[in-house]
């Protein structure tokens, strides 16, 4: 046990965690007395985006370990992924009875408070901390740590224009960790754009990127796409076998990070018979486990030979269980807004044959400038440049006609477009379509989002909860000297 962990340990180390799980998956039901191994693939899981299951490894670690208040708090920070906010903030201020300013439960806490829309209390917290927090918790790492917390304040609480110079203060002490220094830098480029100083944002942003140094092959992924669409558009693919599972309740929302999915999926979610289930990685595990993926890379389907009538019905069971675990009685559709499931469309027909599919589209340059300015927890370096954007999104939008080019329901769900700038514009045709499509009654509440009490988990959680707005359509326009090479790659899908 203790060798396969230390293996483990090493997979994750060099960007493998997924190779990390698959080793301690046989041994999970004999480890219940191997702490460092539950440690281990606990911690595989949520790198790999499989939060639910991490949570539960973690509740046995801390009955286990009560008094470790390291891995009651990554306990916490799991239970937050995988939407779990109430419990989250009660384990994280468990941690705080033991150790009441101990300062990475401090910040947990309030980013809680932050997405449950206590942003009072939050404030109130961080002030205490500063008047309260021993010396010993008082390092430029948590100052640092405290000003990035705090930025979630702006601009309900602080001023953009007050705040700024703190943060890029921060961003430049080398005292502090790169990892920090990079969310600050991208924080600060967020504040610069509300202060319409967009070329410093720009500038700023790139510092945030190189400071995280994230790899990306946009020649290598280009590849990926065309070979994934050459293996679904053959006559090999046309006989896979399809599972005879019912998937007619189950909805897909695909699309470009930062599209608007957030906001279609937080709409929708106001019907009483529609139950949003967030970001969902069933079909990404289903095709890791169909064809292996470079570490830290999208499973792209591009080989068959596993893909046995076996292997498909043992999937897609495994996969229907899963999300129907889930499902609260009374809903006709779970809906998983996962944007990457863009790569598996035709896949979803085989695993959950009868589901069906949204795509949303926004103007290409409003899409990656939203992409290209945002801080993902997950390794997006697909978001380091306009260049490679650009590649990225033309790569996209490739892949999307070659799945339109299918024929529904057989080889693709069904599917359906909707625009986003229609949507913030004019929302009541739009939805109206979407129940058609869905076979469903209108109901005048999905027009009322804002009323949702739902927390969003997703890099769109704060603007998802506003009015609809149409001030991001056209964003664009004060980049406009930054997207030659967006333009280059992607500019035949620009819309006027």
């Amino acid at each position: 046990m203790a060798t396969l962990t230390q293996r483990a340990m090493g997979m994750m180390k060099s960007g493998k965690p997924q190779q990390a799980v698959a080793l301690l998956n046989p041994v999970m039901p004999y480890a219940s007395r191997f702490l460092p191994t539950l440690v281990t693939y606990a911690r595989g899981l949520g790198m790999i985006g499989q939060h639910a299951r991490s949570a539960e490894v973690y509740a046995v670690i801390v009955e286990r370990a009560p008094e470790k208040i390291d891995l009651r708090t990554e306990y916490s920070i799991v239970l937050k992924r995988s939407g779990h906010y109430e419990r989250s903030l009660e384990n994280i201020r468990h941690v705080r009875t033991i150790h009441k300013w101990f300062s990475q439960a401090v910040f947990i806490e309030a980013d809680l408070l932050m997405d449950m829309s206590r942003h009072e209390e939050a404030a109130e917290l961080l002030n205490e901390y500063v008047l309260n927090a021993p010396k010993s918790e008082q390092t430029p790492q948590n100052a640092a740590q405290l000003c990035s917390t705090r930025v979630r304040l702006v601009p309900k609480l602080i001023s953009a224009e007050s705040f700024i110079d703190e943060v890029l203060e921060h961003s430049a002490n080398e005292q502090v960790s790169k990892n920090l220094r990079s969310v600050l830098c991208a924080r600060a480029a967020n504040m610069l754009d509300m202060l319409d100083r967009c070329d410093e944002a720009v500038e700023v942003q790139l510092r945030s990127k190189g400071l995280r140094g994230l790899k990306w092959d946009a020649e290598a992924h280009t590849q990926r796409i065309e070979a994934g669409i050459k293996a679904w558009t053959s006559e090999e693919a046309k006989n896979l076998p399809v599972s005879n599972i019912d998937g007619s309740g189950h909805l897909f929302i695909v699309g470009m990070p930062r599209s608007g999915t957030s906001l279609l999926e937080q709409m929708l979610s106001r019907h009483p018979k529609i139950q949003p289930l967030g970001e969902r990685n069933d079909m990404t595990i289903v095709a890791g486990a169909t064809t292996t993926a470079p570490p830290g890379r999208l499973p792209i389907v591009t080989d068959f030979s596993k893909w046995t009538p076996e292997h498909c019905q043992k999937i897609s069971d495994f996969t229907k269980n899963a999300i129907d675990k889930l499902r609260k009685p009374g809903a006709r559709y779970v809906v998983d807004k996962q944007p990457f499931n863009y790569a598996q469309v035709p896949l979803m027909s085989r695993v959950l044959p009868g589901c069906k599919v949204i795509h949303i589209l926004r103007d290409p340059r409003d899409t990656c400038i939203s992409y290209f300015m945002q801080w993902f927890n997950g390794p997006h370096g697909q978001a380091d440049s306009f260049d490679n954007l650009g590649r990225y999104y033309r790569d996209y939008r490739k892949m999307m006609a070659a799945w339109e080019s299918l024929e529904p329901p057989a080889l693709r769900p069904e599917m359906m477009q909707v625009h986003y700038e229609d949507l913030v514009t004019d929302p009541e045709p739009v939805v109206r379509q979407i129940m058609e499509f869905l076979g469903m009654e209108f109901d005048p509440a999905v027009l009322d989002h804002t009323s949702n009490t739902r927390i969003v988990s997703t890099a769109s959680r704060d603007q998802v909860k506003n009015k609809l707005y149409t001030s991001s359509v056209q964003r664009w326009k004060r980049f406009e000297k930054h997207l030659g090479p967006l333009e280059e790659h992607a500019g035949q899908y620009f819309r006027d």
